[in-house]
């Protein structure tokens, strides 16, 4: 089996078999149950939350996108000029996206703690450029996002509204830097409904009118653009209503 046809399970199996690591000594590297593990890895669970994707990467000793999978879900489509395509992207910034990504099995929502972890080990991720890698990561941070935001209430809730504002909005350029413009607007239209935070590291995207190249390539729009942009994305949605 390569690697486009294996499941997140698979590929856990795999590396923890050429590790020499039993389903227990994962468990305990990665500070899961030894359940978590065994369900995953016989397909009885189809994802994880990205706090748990990035505890098995850790313990694995490889990177988070690989055990998502990254030439599955975030792959280069040779008949499009050759940007990857976004599909996942695209479904996890969709009003009616399930928030737990269609698996009814899953642990209770995320902490407010885990998923400013989660949110945080990307910044590296969207400093670097990588966006293959952020385009695999991120549906899974938003998922988590939106179901702790469905499950609590209070300061809770609002706290996890503000993590999935900032993730609504790397969306939004990464989707805007592959030319995705209307799934980009998609996703600012979704942030502007919940908490807005300005992200310390801004995605570098495509280039448009109101933005510059730099030495990573280019950088995001001005703050004038970037609320062009959001008057762009308001209106899109005004049209869409009617």
């Amino acid at each position: 089996m390569n690697a486009s046809e294996a499941s997140l399970g698979d590929r856990i199996a795999e590396l923890r078999l050429r590790r020499n690591m039993t389903q227990e000594s994962l468990a305990s590297a990665a500070g899961l149950s030894v359940d978590v593990i065994r369900k995953l890895e016989q397909g009885r669970r189809k994802t994880a939350r990205l706090a748990s994707i990035n505890a098995i990467a850790r313990a694995l000793d490889t990177e988070p996108s690989y055990i998502v999978g990254q030439p599955t879900t975030f792959e280069v489509n040779a008949s499009e000029d050759g940007r990857p395509s976004v599909l996942a992207l695209r479904q996890a910034v969709s009003p009616v996206a399930d928030p737990l990504g269609g698996d009814t099995d899953l642990d209770d929502p995320p902490s407010i703690v885990e998923l400013r972890a989660s949110l945080l080990s990307t910044e590296s991720i969207r400093r670097d450029g990588r966006m293959g890698e952020i385009g695999v990561l991120l549906p899974q941070l938003i998922r988590d996002a939106r179901t702790a935001a469905h499950a609590y209430t209070g300061s809770e809730a609002a706290a996890a509204n503000s993590v999935l504002a900032v993730a609504y909005q790397v969306a939004a350029t990464t989707l805007a830097a592959l030319g995705k413009e209307d799934a980009a607007f998609t996703a600012m239209d979704s942030r502007s409904d919940g908490a807005t935070i300005r992200i310390s590291k801004p995605w570098p995207h495509r280039p448009c009118r109101g933005c510059s190249p730099s030495k990573a390539g280019w950088r995001t729009p001005s703050v004038s653009h970037s609320r062009a942009l959001t008057r762009s994305s308001q209106g899109s949605a005004a049209v869409r209503k009617t």
